[in-house]
């Protein structure tokens, strides 16, 4: 039964460094290595490794981090430029709409009205009285 428990304890030494990327596993490396000198030099090794499979990660994370900001970014300068020139546009359809409203007042006052009114009073009376003359 001894050969079988080191067989045992010798793939659970090695299935720890996989794990020990994981925060759980390198406190129970910690408690193995002050328990035994040959597996604190191992597990400080391997601490080191882990540390930079943490940073390593954590870089990774803030490079996606990154690129998602400066796509968002990105969609919303997109948006703002559209906003802009949407309310270009809207400026414009506003100039042109009163300016249309200014030309229809213009219109419905009653200055062009009594203009031809007073054409056709006046043509009315210039024939009425050039008849009465043929007449006399």
């Amino acid at each position: 039964m001894s050969t079988s428990q080191p067989s045992q304890i010798a793939p659970a030494i090695t299935t720890a460094p996989p794990t020990a990327t994981t925060t759980v596993p390198p406190t129970g490396l910690a408690s193995t290595a002050g328990t035994s000198t040959t597996t604190a030099t191992g597990s400080s090794t391997t601490m080191t490794t882990e540390e930079l499979i943490k940073a390593m990660e954590d870089l990774r994370l803030q490079v996606s981090e990154l690129k998602y900001d400066k796509e968002k970014l990105a969609k919303l300068e997109i948006s703002y430029d559209k906003s802009k020139m949407t309310m270009a546009e809207k400026t414009r359809e506003v100039k042109a709409l009163e300016n249309k409203v200014k030309a229809l007042e213009k219109d419905l006052s009653l200055d062009k009205p009594l203009g031809e009114i007073r054409g056709i009073m006046w043509a009315n009376i210039s024939e009425s009285i050039s008849n009465i003359w043929k007449s006399i």
